[in-house]
């Protein structure tokens, strides 16, 4: 009886931890771009937002990460990369905590060509080591994520609608997020009227599993604008 309840507290501590989590990430998703002229803050007036779809390389060598994607990719600052994420090109951040992030609209989207989406991690991980991809769309539901090292998928997942992707053992990761990944041809249970499904769960936790394996967009969004002295909307002493 004791050995249960000790479980039963583990998992409730385990569901508050979740949504403070995301409600962190939330709170990050959106930034006011500003800069200091002739010595005053000048803030713009376009709240950027978070990329729904990222792709982070374990690597700390920005000239080598470029040179892997196989297409052209520019760095530039941070916060100009987020208000031209919408643009199809590639766009790559310096490096945080070893990790560096490519967002843009010419990543490949599992929803369109999922075949796409494989050669260009595939390849990208035969050059650099341990890639990592995240997609999610909380209005429909559609979700990916996918973890391969040195060319080698250790883990993809894709659903928008049916499943597009389901290669390698679940993590030990996606099963204490309690995400629910559908075999191929499976349909999903039907949810009853006003409540979630499993697949807009997934996809509110898609942040929560980039965290768990290396590091999230938003945390990595918050150090790279801090260090462009770009405030944050609602303002926590930035610039």
């Amino acid at each position: 009886m004791a050995c249960f309840g000790l479980v039963v507290v583990a998992a409730v501590a385990m569901i508050l931890m979740h949504r403070r989590h995301l409600r962190e990430w939330r709170r990050k998703q959106s930034w006011v771009v500003s800069g200091k002229v002739g010595g005053a803050v000048r803030r713009a007036a376009l709240v950027v937002p978070l990329p729904r779809r990222w792709v982070a390389i374990r690597s700390g060598n920005t000239s080598h990460v470029m040179g892997s994607l196989g297409r052209p990719a520019i760095s530039v600052p941070w916060s100009e990369a987020l208000a031209r994420v919408g643009e199809r090109r590639l766009f790559v951040s310096s490096p945080v905590s070893g990790w560096t992030f490519v967002v843009g609209d010419a990543l490949p989207d599992a929803v369109q060509d999922v075949d796409r989406l494989y050669r260009f991690l595939s390849g990208t991980s035969r050059e650099v080591g341990e890639v990592q991809f995240f997609s999610m769309d909380r209005v429909l539901g559609h979700h990916a994520w996918a973890r391969l090292r040195d060319g080698q998928v250790q883990r993809g997942y894709a659903w928008s609608g049916a499943v597009e992707w389901n290669e390698g053992p679940l993590t030990l990761d996606e099963r204490l997020l309690n995400l629910r990944c559908h075999d191929y041809g499976e349909s999903p249970p039907q949810a009853s009227w006003g409540e979630a499904t499993n697949e807009m769960e997934n996809a509110e936790r898609v942040p929560l599993l980039a965290r768990r394996w290396g590091m999230d967009l938003a945390a990595a969004t918050e150090v790279l604008l801090h260090a462009e002295g770009v405030e944050r909307e609602g303002g926590d002493g930035w610039a």
